[in-house]
């Protein structure tokens, strides 16, 4: 009797205590990760001169050949008491630079890119270049089915001419410049004559070559870059057939006054060989030298 008693003095106790709410502490926010410095952002540069539909370049070449040959094989008819004798004259390789006198010489030469779109252009250019030397030769040669002697003062004149046709894509776009690709066509054209007081010959050849290349540019400065171009040209065949190689590369450096007008200065080194059969003629010329020009654009 005494515990259920006690037992129910010690419920009513409880019932009759204040409700204590035990409020949960809030949890403590993770510390803020702690901030790095933003790194600076590169600037931008206002690149002048690359904003074009049509591009146009001229300049004057200082042409410094190393080595320019040219072989000419004709047969000659002659008729005598009734009868027809033909002969085949072997042409002697004619080094033009060193037997016959040509020197060093400037010529213009001309370049034009039309933007299709940002990545796809298509390129022309033009190059000429006329040798005319006199001099006393000091080696007999054969030429253009004519023989010229030791002694004789003999006038010539070589002419290597070369247009370009050309597709370029630029698969490698960035805001200081491109790298690309291209594929072309070119027309080379040589001439050669030889005169002395009794006679006179020319023998002349035009292959059509196609090639590939590369082309890049970087500006090192929004109004300054540097350029190059690399071309090779070949026409396949074999010893007694008509074929022929060309090279040509050039490196500049262009800057831009205005964003339609600059000015270059720069390399072009050109390499190229031919055989042509039905009469025989055969040739190679390696040429470099620096040029200088002007640019505008449209």
């Amino acid at each position: 009797m005494r515990i259920s008693l006690y037992s129910v003095f010690f419920m009513t106790v409880l019932a009759g205590a204040p409700a204590v709410a035990l409020a949960q502490a809030p949890a403590t926010p993770p510390p803020a990760p702690a901030q790095t410095p933003a790194e600076p952002l590169a600037p931008v540069i206002n690149i002048i001169g690359e904003d074009y539909h049509v591009e146009f370049q001229a300049g004057a070449w200082l042409a410094m050949p190393w080595t320019v040959q040219y072989s000419d094989t004709e047969s000659t008819t002659s008729t005598a008491n009734g009868t027809t004798t033909t002969t085949v004259v072997n042409g002697s390789l004619v080094d033009f630079r060193s037997l016959l006198g040509l020197k060093n010489q400037v010529f213009p030469e001309g370049h034009i890119t039309v933007k299709l779109a940002p990545k796809h252009k298509v390129r022309g250019e033009y190059i000429p270049a006329f040798f005319k030397q006199t001099t006393t030769i000091a080696t007999t040669f054969q030429y253009n089915g004519q023989t010229y002697k030791a002694g004789d003062s003999v006038e010539s004149t070589y002419r290597w001419s070369a247009w370009h046709a050309a597709y370029e894509f630029d698969p490698l776009t960035v805001d200081r410049g491109y790298l690309g690709g291209m594929v072309a066509v070119s027309s080379l054209n040589i001439s050669a004559a030889t005169a002395d007081s009794a006679q006179s010959g020319t023998a002349s050849v035009n292959i059509l070559m196609p090639g590939l290349g590369a082309t890049g540019r970087y500006y090192v400065s929004g109004n300054l870059s540097v350029s190059g171009d690399f071309l090779f040209y070949y026409l396949p065949g074999s010893d007694t057939s008509t074929h022929g190689h060309m090279i040509d590369a050039q490196f500049y450096a262009t800057y831009n006054i205005n964003k339609h007008a600059g000015a270059q200065v720069g390399y072009r080194f050109a390499d190229s060989g031919h055989v042509w059969n039905s009469p025989l003629n055969t040739g190679s010329m390696t040429i470099g030298g620096p040029f200088v020009g002007g640019t505008a654009h449209f």
